[in-house]
């Protein structure tokens, strides 16, 4: 989910506060977290520009262009005005150097995570989405149509990636209570992670626009998670 769907406009940033409900528990409207039990405020970072922005990357192995370079000063300021105590990173070049650019600042190591990848695209990796609905007419715009069905040839199901996120995601909160960590990943991990805390359904995920070197913030309590920040 590297690529922008091609008829939405990207969004501007914007702060929200909602509660995550989910069939395992649910914080209930209006009522605030048990202050007694620490938060881990995680910060979910996409990579800077990398080289190939605006194909579906999935999971090709791409660095930063000199563009994204120029950019990583401005997320490593972003970063710092949290007290990072860990950097967590997919372990695709274009994350790992944007990660390592923070981490560096900081004086912290990075921290590599293959579940935090982005998904696999199948065949249609690597391609725009002209070259895609020439090659796949029918499929692209049933895609687009029925997002997340059908099925890319090839690709990793949504299902599947959203499973292997949230696990990774999960254990890194879990061993930071009451810290603040980055983790620095994917548009595609980054929309599903807060589709998950905001109880979107698949269908629009797309919506939650994630420009490079966007930040976003999630507090991930015991009764759910609040999301603070979303592309800021």
């Amino acid at each position: 989910m590297t690529a922008q769907r091609p008829h939405l406009h990207r969004a501007p940033a914007r702060i929200v506060a909602m509660p995550f409900k989910s069939a395992a528990s649910a914080l209930k409207p209006g009522r605030a977290p048990d202050d007694t039990v620490a938060a881990c405020r995680v910060l979910l970072a996409r990579h800077a520009t990398a080289e190939g922005n605006g194909r579906f990357l999935g999971q090709q192995d791409f660095p930063l262009t000199r563009a994204g370079q120029r950019e990583l000063p401005r997320l490593v300021e972003k970063c710092t005005r949290y007290p990072v105590r860990a950097v967590y990173s997919s372990d695709l070049r274009r994350a790992r150097q944007t990660a390592g650019a923070v981490a560096r600042r900081l004086g912290l190591q990075v921290q590599l995570r293959p579940e935090l990848r982005e998904m696999h695209f199948g065949e249609w990796e690597g391609l725009t989405w002209k070259q895609i609905k020439e090659r796949h007419p029918k499929l692209a715009a049933l895609w687009m149509e029925r997002f997340p069905r059908p099925t890319i040839p090839g690709a990793e199901t949504l299902g599947r990636f959203q499973k292997r996120i949230a696990a990774g995601i999960g254990k890194i909160a879990a061993a930071h209570r009451g810290e603040c960590v980055l983790v620095v990943t994917h548009a595609g991990v980054i929309r599903c992670t807060l589709g998950k805390a905001l109880g979107m359904s698949p269908g629009n995920l797309f919506r939650l626009a994630q420009d490079s070197g966007a930040l976003n913030v999630i507090d991930y309590w015991e009764e759910g998670a609040i999301v603070r920040c979303i592309n800021g």
